[in-house]
């Protein structure tokens, strides 16, 4: 889990009540954090990464606030209407294609605070970002900046600038080889011929994204204006970000200012930090809470978790901040009504009657398929359930199954129950191409067919000297060891070669494996042969 540091003199400088160093250790762990050090002057803790609006010392002071009633309800965030803007070059778009940025001023930083907008930077690369594959965010001084401001590509050869922790000159190809963040982070770029590039209006290097910033534009305590980037690969994602980064910018005495994003197809105006709207019946609240709080105990735990409550006919409907990212479901508003009621207030109640478990026959059989693909040499990996149809049919070109879809998605990335597992595998391999082979993975869970769950277990190997003969092999250890056993019959599915996919049958189980399609590996951008099969249940 990341793992901030806090200093109290820091913190209370946010709070309008001071709060001593026992306050803080009795109030941390009821907003979601396991505390590891707590001193006299400073703190070591931890947060769940789903809640990235927690990843800074202005994020603990902002729920400290909500939570002690020093602050209760919705912060609300004034914008102003935007001064200057960022054009997005057309180019850009298909290495990097996402980027969203604004200005925050009247900052008041010092070198602790500057620490600890750093730290936020980086959890933030970690936990939303991925590692910087799905966002990447820079912060500048403004004063060195001339707008507006362009997002473009360079060649690797020039511009020359001067990168954050170096004094002199270096190209962008000198950069991804010689600089220590460049060599960290150049697989992200290394398959394009141009890189992306943030200037300003006199083509002077604001960012590299997503490996390093200009030097020229380093944050110091002199440091009163600020902009904001926020590249990535997923919009939604890119968007979260800025918005964190924004709001913590406002505990340091900020006023965000919006910034007009100009895409070659369409304008945008960002950030919004106008609060989002979730709703939950209040009845399904009460039942998944186990009991019935008075309705006014309600209105005050959501308000304890900066939210805005109101009741109309049976249903609450609750302005969440923008920041807070991790708001998807009816579910993540009782989270925050049980955290604001206190875990220790909810009522306990002892079962009438004592039972005595015993494995379910779904587990017995995974236990089954794990202890038979690890001891062939397969890594166990856990992939999300929800996919999207690009992967399970565009790429794959698998009719559609009649899949059950989510009705209200959040990305267009996850809108979709998988009736497959093998998809998921491809896009695990095409994220981790540029790790050591052979790579070996399996994974054993749930997909969903005819609106009903099953189980399934899936394997995939990656590595220079992969032939039908080793998926033949493979699966028939797996089948001899699970105790499948049926005749091998000739089958058809593109996502295997033609001829090189079999199939066995069994009363209630179904075998496929082969060699997978060149024409999804190239749409991939693998560059090895890859085998694999699954088992339907």
């Amino acid at each position: 889990m990341p793992v901030i540091n806090i200093q109290f003199n820091d913190l209370n400088r946010m709070l309008k009540e001071s709060i001593s160093s026992d306050d803080f250790s009795n109030i941390i762990p009821l907003i979601g954090s396991d505390p590891d050090e707590i001193g006299k002057e400073e703190a070591v803790v931890e947060f769940f990464p789903d809640r990235p609006d927690l990843l800074s010392t202005e994020g603990v002071a902002r729920a400290i606030r909500a939570f002690s009633e020093q602050q209760l309800g919705l912060v609300e965030y004034i914008t102003k209407k935007p001064s200057t803007h960022m054009t997005i070059s057309k180019e850009v778009l298909d290495i990097r294609p996402e980027v969203l940025g604004g200005i925050v001023r009247g900052i008041k930083l010092d070198n602790t605070s500057i620490k600890c907008l750093m730290e936020l930077q980086e959890k933030l690369h970690v936990t939303l970002g991925r590692k910087r594959s799905k966002v990447s965010i820079g912060i500048h001084d403004l004063a060195k900046l001339k707008a507006p401001f362009h997002y473009t590509t360079c060649s690797p050869h020039e511009p020359a600038f001067v990168p954050l922790q170096k004094d002199y000159e270096m190209t962008p190809e000198e950069i991804l080889k010689e600089h220590p963040k460049g060599i960290e982070y150049a697989h992200l770029l290394n398959q394009f011929e141009k890189y992306p590039l943030i200037i300003d209006s006199v083509d002077e290097v604001a960012s590299m994204p997503p490996i390093i910033n200009g030097a020229l534009t380093t944050i110091t305590e002199n440091t009163t204006d600020v902009l904001i980037d926020v590249t990535g690969l997923d919009r939604e994602a890119v968007e979260a970000c800025l918005n964190i980064v924004a709001a913590a910018l406002v505990e340091r005495g900020g006023e965000i200012e919006q910034l007009e994003i100009r895409y070659p197809s369409e304008k945008i105006i960002v950030p919004n930090m106008e609060p989002k709207i979730h709703k939950i019946e209040n009845d399904y609240l009460i039942k998944l809470l186990g009991f019935d709080p008075e309705n006014f105990a309600i209105f005050k735990a959501f308000r304890k978790c900066a939210m805005e409550p109101d009741l109309r006919e049976g249903t609450w409907y609750v302005k969440v901040p923008a920041y807070r990212a991790d708001i998807l479901h009816p579910v993540d508003l009782l989270e925050e009504v049980a955290i604001g009621l206190g875990y220790d207030n909810l009522p306990e109640q002892l079962p009438r009657e004592a039972t005595f478990g015993k494995a379910l026959q779904s587990r017995k059989l995974g236990d089954s398929c794990r202890e038979t693909m690890l001891g062939i040499g397969f890594q166990e990996v856990v992939t999300l359930t929800l996919t999207s149809s690009k992967m399970l049919h565009e790429i794959t070109e698998r009719e559609n199954d009649n899949e059950a879809t989510v009705s209200n998605p959040v990305t267009e990335d996850y809108h979709m129950l998988r009736s497959s597992i093998l998809p998921n595998l491809l896009e695990l391999l095409k994220n981790n191409k540029h790790r050591e082979l052979p790579q070996r993975v399996f994974e054993f869970g749930d997909v969903v067919k005819e609106h009903s769950n099953h189980k399934s277990l899936a394997w995939m190997e990656l590595a220079t000297k992969s032939t039908f003969s080793n998926a033949k092999s493979t699966a028939e250890i797996i089948s001899q060891r699970l105790g499948l056993f049926g005749d091998n019959e000739d089958c058809e599915d593109p996502i295997f070669i033609s001829g090189r996919c079999v199939q066995i049958k069994g009363k209630d189980y179904l075998l496929k494996y082969g060699e997978i399609h060149p024409r999804i590996l190239e749409e991939l951008e693998i560059g090895y042969p890859v085998i694999g099969g699954e088992i339907h249940w």
